[in-house]
């Protein structure tokens, strides 16, 4: 017996295009193909990366996997170790190259903080070690505390 062919004409495709393009996010810190080395060791390969502005971030993942590294790039704190280098890629806050030479590396610290597991320095709450921070800095009204 024969067997019988079936065929639906398939419908016809509808493209339709947004009214809009979603408009991109700001971003305030990008990190474009970043591989980083300690000396010969290379220990971060290829890492791309957007964080927007006023986001909370979080670096996960086990002991040994370049969370620490990765973010002491974004203060420059591995420029004090001989040599770390990142080797390829960059990285930019608020657009601007922070390896670029005309950089204030103080200023850039200031502006970029992190939180580490053991993350109270001192026998205080979160808060007043937060307050620390900033009273040291000069910031002592409390309105301003609060707010950051």
């Amino acid at each position: 017996m024969d067997k019988e062919e079936i065929t639906h004409p398939a419908p016809p495709l509808e493209l339709q295009r947004p009214a809009q393009p979603e408009p991109r996010q700001p971003v305030m810190i990008s990190v474009d193909d970043v591989d980083f080395c300690y000396g010969t060791n290379q220990v971060l390969f290829d890492v791309n990366l957007e964080i927007p502005p006023r986001a909370v971030t979080a670096f996960i993942g086990p002991s040994g996997c370049g969370k620490t590294t990765l973010l002491r790039c974004f203060n420059r704190m591995n420029d004090l170790i001989d040599g770390a280098r990142i080797s390829v890629g960059s990285i930019r806050m608020e657009g601007r190259d922070i390896y670029a030479p005309n950089i204030d590396v103080v200023d850039l610290r200031r502006r970029v903080g992190m939180v580490f597991q053991k993350s109270n320095p001192f026998p205080k709450s979160i808060y007043e070690n937060v307050a620390y921070g900033l009273r040291v800095l000069g910031v002592n009204k409390k309105s301003q505390i609060n707010e950051a």
